[in-house]
């Protein structure tokens, strides 16, 4: 059994990373056991969108939190870079939301008029012509959000993956299932390597987390949803992004568009299906007429982990038990600030507000004793 570690998290997806790292930044001696390849599941699988949409206020559970961490990031991608000896492209440029006229739009621009900053976006009639002669002929509701970011996640995971292993940390991968059990004061997790102990345990173990935690006697409502996407030739000539009703979208990669994605609750498949792409050609083609699905050079699915209430589970469940999961579409814009809350609450450093509607334990969407 080796003790030569202080803390266990297990999954090397983005958010087990992400924790790995700022832990080891503070002097703890992280290992990480991942049960497949490190970041080969949901974490590449994204379109890396950093929208922050202005806001500056919000009393939405989450909210502050993901917008706090996007305020992170261009300090983080710069210090993943200068760690990894890796470049990590921040993309920047417009956001055109594009909303068909009704209650969806109206929710839409009263949730800008409360939470956001009225100089960081705007509802317009003008829109480039390199956009308006690709669209579909309607009465489109538009909004428009400049300096938008945005990032390539393999990039981005090759980095932060590099970063964690120049660290110092030990990363196991291919581990298999993990059995995570108490054992005294602190947690052992036992896989295809060993057994491994420690004082603390991170599950960041994705849409896998509830195999993990049912055994110790915890349960959750958290659901696999999958999604998939496509690379094809760029769709328009502009370095932006472009949403539909701020689900579905196309972001630039230079000559390519990354188009996505497809929204499949109780999927743990991880492949594309005929089915997918047609839904998403459908979907896709309510804004641009023209895109064709089989010009795709490349198609993937993930699979995101998703809460009853839709709002990630950052937290301690118990003592040395900590949990970073159900980040579902988010995974890569709330890892900043997930990696730095894990980091307080096990430095005892007291949690700060944007923090606290994550606890695992709240009522609305949280983790409770079988």
């Amino acid at each position: 059994m080796s003790t030569d570690r202080d803390v266990l998290v297990l999954g090397a997806g983005i958010a087990g990373l992400s924790v790995a790292r700022e832990l080891g930044l503070r002097g703890w001696k992280p290992l990480v056991l991942e049960r497949d390849a490190a970041i080969s599941h949901a974490s590449t699988a994204a379109a890396g969108i950093l929208a922050a949409r202005g806001v500056v206020r919000s009393s939405v559970p989450g909210r502050m939190f993901y917008t706090r961490s996007l305020q992170a990031y261009p300090r983080w991608v710069e210090d993943l870079s200068r760690e990894s000896g890796m470049r990590v492209t921040l993309g920047e440029g417009d956001d055109w939301c594009f909303f068909c006229h009704g209650g969806r739009a109206d929710r839409f621009r009263a949730r800008l008029d409360h939470e956001s900053d009225p100089s960081l976006w705007e509802e317009t009639e003008s829109v480039p012509t390199q956009l308006r002669s690709l669209l579909r002929e309607r009465p489109w509701r538009v909004f428009r959000f400049p300096e938008e970011r945005w990032v390539r996640p393999s990039e981005l995971l090759g980095a932060l993956l590099e970063s964690v292993r120049k660290s110092g940390t030990r990363i196991l991968e291919n581990s298999g299932d993990v059995k995570l059990e108490r054992d005294g004061e602190g947690w052992s997790a036992t896989c295809d390597h060993g057994t491994f102990r420690a004082p603390a345990t991170v599950v960041a173990a994705g849409p896998w987390t509830g195999s993990v935690l049912n055994p110790t006697g915890w349960t959750a409502n958290l659901v696999p949803v999958r999604g998939q996407l496509v690379r094809v030739p760029a769709l328009h000539g502009l370095n932006s992004m472009v949403h539909l009703e701020d689900t579905f979208y196309v972001v630039p990669r230079g000559e390519w568009s990354v188009v996505g994605a497809t929204v499949e609750h109780g999927v743990f498949e991880e492949r594309t299906t005929a089915a997918g792409m047609a839904d998403l050609q459908s979907r896709v083609r309510q804004i641009f007429p023209r895109f064709d699905i089989s010009s795709a050079a490349e198609s993937w699915a993930g699979i995101r982990p998703r809460t009853r209430d839709r709002v990630p589970q950052v937290g301690r469940l118990e003592k040395g038990l900590y949990l970073a999961s159900g980040h579902y579409r988010s995974g890569i814009s709330m890892a900043p600030r997930t990696g730095e809350v894990i980091a307080d609450l096990l430095d005892g450093i007291p949690l700060e507000s944007d923090s606290l509607d994550l606890d695992p334990l709240r009522p609305s969407g949280g983790w409770r004793r079988i």
